[in-house]
């Protein structure tokens, strides 16, 4: 959709020859259509396709390898440098012990030195004394040249990620062009088993990480402002790391390969009675630790998984933990309406609280007042994905909108859905729907609030669980007289029988997002399924949580088609 934009924004400086040709090989494509200057035949446009396909792959293969050459070259020439500094004896003046400043700000070389006083770094038996200033400049030359090779390390998984996306979308874009979409020879799912084999699709990056924390100093928790986060500010900031359990490994990866920082490794699994068992694989000491997990389906598991690791990053004694929640589990529970039942969604937010959680980042909460149940010292955003919506389907070409609600409870949802079209000079109506329910809970008479007669219709909720109420609002909306229905919503749960009863529907399209990744029989049962990604959404929420800046630019429709990738 947006990905020519989304390469030119995170190709690396220095290195803009060796990413795939995106452009190139869309306009190749492109002379299949009649009305192209050139048009030509399906066998002429194959073999040139073709062709430049296996030479970007050869040429990203080849700049990947030399990449990472390089970064090995630089870690050994690190870490044989680093062998020749030695300690200086532990007979020290007190005079020379007052000269090291007591107002060095944590994790300065001068701290950070004086912190490993009494430990050992690659084999080498610290005494309790401080270090020499000659040391000390060694150690902060060190640790600057480290950092290099981490932000290089960074660049690398981004620069694997925004090519591995290239390839897929250029593939299927392919296989769109020539109509085998849904006929079983899409070259797609076949294209994308042969990337996995592809060397900067290897397991090379995970051979790299492991390098360079074998290779690595001790941990760098802080880094100097210049060029990191914090800029400008003339102090040091809190080195950033990104943790994630098993609920959404891919929006993890995309969120990191986004802001050029690798993934923290860590063991998380099960014991044999089922227990969770977390173990974080890296020093998160005096760090900035953003856990990004979903408490999505099995809910439990994965909130366990929440829990435990940010009890984990605690009692590693990081400086603060961040929960980066997409889908907030247990929100729909968010008030008493019958006797002696819990009100789930505070009692998760008071469990958050408790394992030591100072700020929560979530994207559409299912109602807003659940911000309040966490305590003033835990600060919740929860993002809005309406504008990544707005901006699709501002490509869709609708005409006569209606922005509906499915429901009472979803009016505010549903205005500020049309108040967002409209800034982007659209004209929109507002409908809701009424649905009566029986004692049974199966819907009996429909009401609509509104018109909608040939209107194209988005019906705009924030989760799609069974899709039941959803695909009889669709059905009514036709009744009605609109002439076409489409669907928003923020989180794609699509339990039971939901992929059917969306693909027997009168929907024409339901778009979700990336927040929880879509089961597996989605895409077998029904093609009206939409994803788009909150990747990029969260990614630049995260940095303006790191830099202290202000996220409130987010919310902004206008910012949407930035946001959309």
């Amino acid at each position: 959709m947006k990905f020519g934009k989304d390469l030119l924004q995170y190709k690396a400086a220095g290195w803009e020859q060796d990413y795939i040709d995106y452009k190139g090989l869309k306009s190749i494509l492109k002379k299949l259509q009649p009305d192209s200057g050139s048009p030509a035949s399906k066998e002429e446009v194959d073999a040139e396709f073709f062709q430049e396909l296996e030479e970007n792959l050869e040429k990203v293969n080849r700049a990947f390898l030399e990449r990472c050459n390089e970064l090995e070259t630089a870690l050994e020439l690190t870490t044989n440098r680093s062998r020749g500094v030695s300690r200086i004896s532990s007979s020290i003046s007190l005079e020379e012990v007052g000269s090291l400043s007591i107002s060095d700000p944590p994790g300065s070389a001068t701290q950070e030195a004086n912190d490993v006083a009494g430990s050992s770094v690659e084999g080498e038996s610290y005494n309790n004394a401080p270090f020499s200033e000659q040391e000390l400049k060694s150690r902060e030359e060190r640790t600057r040249e480290f950092y290099e090779a981490y932000k290089t390390l960074g660049r690398l998984q981004t620069f694997v990620w925004i090519n591995a996306k290239g390839f897929e979308k250029i593939i299927k874009k392919y296989d769109k062009r020539q109509n085998l979409r849904g006929t079983g020879m899409e070259l797609g799912p076949e294209f994308e088993k042969r990337l996995e084999k592809e060397a900067f699709c290897s397991g090379k990056m995970e051979v790299l990480t492991e390098l360079f924390k074998s290779r690595r100093p001790g941990t760098i928790v802080s880094v100097p402002s210049q060029g990191g986060p914090g800029e400008g500010r003339g102090d040091t900031a809190l080195h950033m790391q990104l943790l994630t359990g098993n609920a959404n490994p891919e929006l993890a990866g995309e969120i990191s390969a986004r802001l050029g920082i690798p993934l923290t490794p860590a063991r998380i699994g099960k014991f044999a009675d089922g227990e969770v068992s977390i173990q974080i694989l890296e020093n998160v000491r005096n760090a900035d630790v953003y856990i990004i997990q979903p408490t999505s389906p099995p809910v439990n598991d994965n909130l366990m998984e929440l829990l435990l690791c940010a009890s984990a990053c605690r009692r590693a004694a990081a400086a603060r933990v961040t929960a980066v929640v997409p889908y907030y589990g247990y929100a729909r529970q968010d008030r008493k309406e019958r006797s002696r039942v819990p009100i789930s969604a505070a009692d998760v937010a008071k469990m958050m609280e408790a394992m030591g959680i100072d700020r929560v980042c979530c994207v559409d909460l299912h109602c807003g007042q659940i911000q309040g149940f966490f305590g003033p010292r835990t600060p919740v955003d929860n993002l809005w994905a309406t504008p990544i919506a707005i901006s699709y389907f501002s490509t869709r070409q609708l005409d006569n909108i209606a922005v509906v609600s499915p429901d009472a409870g979803g009016v505010a949802r549903a205005k500020m859905f049309r108040e967002g079209i409209e800034a982007q000079g659209q004209r929109a109506s507002l409908a809701m729907i009424i649905q009566q329910r029986g004692p049974d809970g199966e819907v009996g008479q429909t009401d609509l609030v509104g018109t909608v007669n040939g209107c194209d219709c988005i019906i705009v909720d924030d989760i799609v669980d069974t899709a039941r109420t959803l695909c009889s609002a669709a059905d009514e909306l036709i009744t009605f007289g609109a002439r076409r229905v489409f669907a928003f919503a923020t989180h794609g749960l699509f339990n039971g029988l939901a992929a059917a009863e969306v693909e027997a529907s009168r929907l024409e399209e339901l778009v979700v997002t990336n927040t929880i990744p879509l089961p597996s029989d989605v895409y077998r049962v029904t093609r009206k399924v939409r994803q788009v990604s909150v990747g990029k959404l969260l990614a630049t929420a995260i940095k303006c949580i790191s830099t202290g800046d202000s996220v409130s630019s987010l919310f902004d429709v206008a910012r949407g088609d930035n946001l959309l990738a």
